[in-house]
């Protein structure tokens, strides 16, 4: 998904380990995104919704996932 993409471009090295951690613990790629933005619901409905969010939005929600 682009959106997978994007998220790793605007979370960095930080979000991207934190995706390799979930699935290497069995997860599978949305799944794994979903669960470290904190997305409730299929994950791959919560993701493509993301797509009409603003970098910042997306960069936004990344900051409060390292803020808690």
């Amino acid at each position: 998904m682009v959106v997978e993409d994007r998220i790793l471009r605007l979370g960095g090295e930080r979000t991207r380990e934190e995706v390799v951690i979930l699935k290497k613990n069995g997860l599978k790629t949305e799944p794994a995104f979903a669960k470290h933005l904190g997305l409730d619901g299929n994950p791959y409905d919560e993701l493509l919704k993301l797509e009409k969010y603003s970098d910042k939005k997306i960069k936004d929600m990344l900051d409060n996932i390292r803020n808690i």
